[in-house]
């Protein structure tokens, strides 16, 4: 899912996928532990969209995870279990997926659900005339990248060969396949779905999910349980989705406004001590790292040489903490430590000695000849970065500050030499964050960096299928990706949550997904 963020966007994204601003409160009333009568109120933020195809944030995963549902869904630990599909059998030695549907299923309006409705959901998504914000979520089914160009559907690996059986053929094994079944992206739409981003309305909303949208004004979105979803109608019976709150999500929170609300580090840090709040505060495992690329495309930075110079020159130890505070850990790899594989070394190059030679070495003795290295700081703070390239390296840096949308737009279109992103995994599993940031041709390849070497570690990795096999291939792979330096992991950001006494079913509180269908209060 595209998860590029402000810096100021990011801290509301991934500290509570809420879009609020959380403002410190030093004196806070003491209110009894209480949640509203069979409602949970989540302070969720402005309503991004209703449509799969146009996944922007954290928070529309958050949402489109209670409106629709998928051949499969991510228990509390993020685990892959039977949703729509009953079960689902591999052949062709990891390259075939047969899932069963379950029978009897149908929309939240009545109209009957069938493998045909998940088969259309997905080739919509590949179409490429929806332009939809995901897609790359679903190429590893056999032509779907040739399908994204203006190949024909045909091709597409998906068929339904009856109302309960889908056959999905792969590239190659995947033994992740399930994960990425149950990622909103790849969820099932109604049949009048079309290519417009807003064919969906709430007050005429038919989904698939735990959920269906009832009605929504500037204060906020009602969802009510949905009396046909797969599993039954969810133990809360209704979610108020708060779009804004008169105060802050701690004075919402103390105010008995809202039951669930993500807030900043900053507030974490001193409520942990507060015996009123500290009980309720509770820390998120994240599936987000923040990073920096390179333009591989022109030089300096085609050359891997002054990319790994750069990245060499940066002690990360010491300088994550100068800008995000307690913010975020230093990042050692791509993939957050919630996915990591067992064994992955969790360690950092750093020696600006080295990293002198190597610019030396590139043929920039004369630091002149780099040119300019433009920076764009609308990703993260990249104050400490920059003052260590101009200092250990003599770089001439061009710090870049612009509209987050012009951003975004650059991005696709002529990225600065230098950018920050901040990612969210997809899915869980290594293979979401290496294969849609770094494959050649993916959409969110910013960098544009091309390496035969990488596309052969990973398919290896992804067609790994016992864990001992697993963990070695994605060491190599994230050994690979810091030889080449195409990115430099910069931090993982943390998340702090406000949940109050007796919700149950919320599990690690890992962002984009909390399934609200599976949570109930206690008693």
């Amino acid at each position: 899912m595209p998860r590029l963020t402000s810096a100021g966007r990011w801290t509301r994204l991934a500290v509570g996928v809420a879009v609020l601003a959380v403002a410190l409160s030093p004196s806070l009333p003491s209110r009894s532990a209480r949640a509203a009568d069979d409602v949970l109120r989540y302070l969720g933020g402005d309503v991004g969209t209703l449509d799969p195809a146009f996944i922007n944030d954290a928070s529309d995963v958050q949402l489109l995870l209670q409106l629709y549902a998928g051949l499969t869904r991510l228990d509390e630990n993020g685990e892959p279990y039977p949703s729509l599909a009953a079960s689902w059998a591999v052949s062709d030695q990891g390259r075939t997926y047969t899932f069963t549907m379950r029978p009897n299923l149908r929309f939240s309006d009545g109209t009957p659900l069938t493998s045909a409705d998940v088969r259309r959901s997905w080739l919509r998504i590949l179409d490429p005339a929806t332009r939809s914000s995901a897609p790359d979520v679903l190429s590893i089914i056999a032509g779907a990248d040739e399908r994204l160009a203006g190949g024909p559907e045909e091709a597409v690996g998906i068929t339904a060969p009856d109302a309960r059986t889908l056959v999905v053929r792969l590239r190659h094994p995947a033994s992740y396949f399930p994960a990425i079944t149950a990622t909103p992206a790849t969820f099932v739409v109604p049949p009048d779905a079309d290519a417009s981003p807003d064919w969906q309305q709430v007050d005429e909303f038919i989904g698939s999910g735990p959920y269906v949208a009832e009605s929504l004004d500037a204060a906020k979105l009602m969802l009510v349980a949905n009396e046909r979803y797969v599993a039954g109608p969810p133990p809360i019976t209704r979610i108020d989705w708060l779009v804004s709150v008169e105060s802050d999500a701690v004075q919402a929170y103390a105010d008995e406004e809202a039951d669930l609300a993500g807030v900043s580090s900053a507030v974490a840090s001193w409520m942990a001590y507060d015996p009123d709040f500290g009980p309720a505060l509770h820390e998120g495992a994240s599936l987000s790292v923040q990073y920096i690329g390179f333009d591989t495309s022109r030089p300096p930075f085609d050359d891997v040489r002054v990319r790994r110079a750069f990245a060499d020159a940066l002690n990360r130890r010491r300088l994550v903490p100068l800008a995000e505070g307690n913010g975020g850990t230093p990042a050692s790899s791509i993939v957050p430590p919630a996915l990591w594989p067992e064994g992955l070394p969790d360690t950092f190059a750093h020696d600006a000695d080295r990293a002198r030679a190597l610019l030396n070495d590139a043929g920039y003795a004369r630091r002149g000849d780099l040119g300019v290295i433009s920076v764009d700081d609308a990703g993260l703070g990249v104050g400490p970065a920059v003052a260590v390239w101009r200092e250990e390296l003599g770089a001439r840096i061009s710090v870049e500050s612009r509209d987050f949308e012009d951003y975004l737009r650059s991005l696709e279109a002529e990225p600065p030499q230098v950018f920050t992103i901040n990612w969210i995994a997809d899915y869980p599993s290594p293979y979401a964050l290496y294969s849609l940031l770094l494959l050649p041709n993916a959409a969110s390849n910013y960098g544009s960096w091309t390496d035969p070497r990488f596309v052969d570690l990973l398919q290896a990795a992804s067609s790994a299928t016992d864990e001992a096999s697993q963990a070695n291939a994605y060491a190599a792979v994230d050994a690979y990706v810091d030889d080449q330096v195409p990115i430099v992991p910069w931090s993982y950001p943390a998340s702090w949550w406000l949940v109050r006494p007796g919700l149950r079913g919320l599990g690690d509180l890992t962002l984009g997904l909390l399934d609200f269908g599976r949570v109930s209060w206690d008693g």
